[in-house]
């Protein structure tokens, strides 16, 4: 379809449009760098129950080292309306990675997004948290908390994380005391790794990553698997006040 000028939108569970294509996508798709669109839903572990056999942490990993193929996660409903149009309208590979669990609305529909662009939210000093998809909202629920104890943080929407938004993240290490990404991937080769590599590039900078720390995920309902893997707003509380 590609080849004839449509263009194709893949979708199924993360697991299966990652791990079980990963062939066919890197060969078919990346290498003549054709324009489909991959949609993969219920990825990280928030697809609880299904647990570990269903619960992908390494799709952005696999997904950002394929040459030609672009790298997004939504954080909320109005996000992700944007991104399924807007991919639409760029020219070639995309891996738009989807969760299954239901998420607080952030932005309303003043809000500008750009495929490469972070979104800001708030000028805090303190710390900068960089997350993306269902982890977003967790960061900002952290920032209003640490609010009230006079704690000012800034929030880093990360919805592209190929190409990432090189200027902002260098940008946030300069104007504040830590750096913290979050995820719900594995630390490995995912937004924090992707992180890392701008601030070791450009402005050599102490990164602390909260994600899956190499290990599979496991059976348990959603919220508490996010307790289980640390990856609450009282996890981020914590990891901010740290040392």
């Amino acid at each position: 379809m590609a080849t004839c000028g449509q263009i194709p939108f893949a979708s199924t569970f993360a697991m299966f449009a990652t791990g079980r294509a990963y062939d066919q996508i890197r060969n078919s798709i990346c290498y003549p760098n054709l324009n489909v669109k991959i949609c993969a839903t219920h990825a990280g572990v928030t697809v609880g129950e299904d647990g570990a056999t269903h619960q992908m942490l390494e799709d952005i990993s696999m997904m950002r080292t394929l040459p030609n193929m672009t790298v997004m996660c939504t954080s909320d409903d109005l996000q992700t309306r944007w991104a399924v149009k807007e991919i639409a309208k760029y020219n070639g590979p995309v891996y738009l990675r989807l969760c299954r669990l239901a998420t607080p609305v952030i932005y309303d529909e003043n809000q500008k997004f750009e495929i490469g662009k972070g979104i800001q939210i708030g000028n805090g000093t303190d710390a900068t948290v960089i997350a993306m998809g269902v982890t977003v909202s967790e960061a900002i629920k952290a920032k209003e908390e640490l609010e009230k104890q006079e704690i000012n943080i800034r929030v880093i929407d990360m919805h592209t994380i190929k190409p990432i938004d090189k200027d902002l993240i260098i940008k946030c290490a300069k104007e504040t005391k830590k750096i913290i990404t979050i995820e719900d991937h594995s630390i490995i080769g995912g937004l924090g790794t992707a992180v890392c590599e701008v601030l070791a590039e450009n402005y050599p900078t102490k990164v602390i990553r909260m994600g899956v720390k190499d290990s599979f995920g496991k059976s348990g309902k959603a919220e508490e698997l996010l307790k289980y893997f640390k990856l609450t707003l009282n996890d981020i509380i914590e990891t901010v006040k740290s040392e």
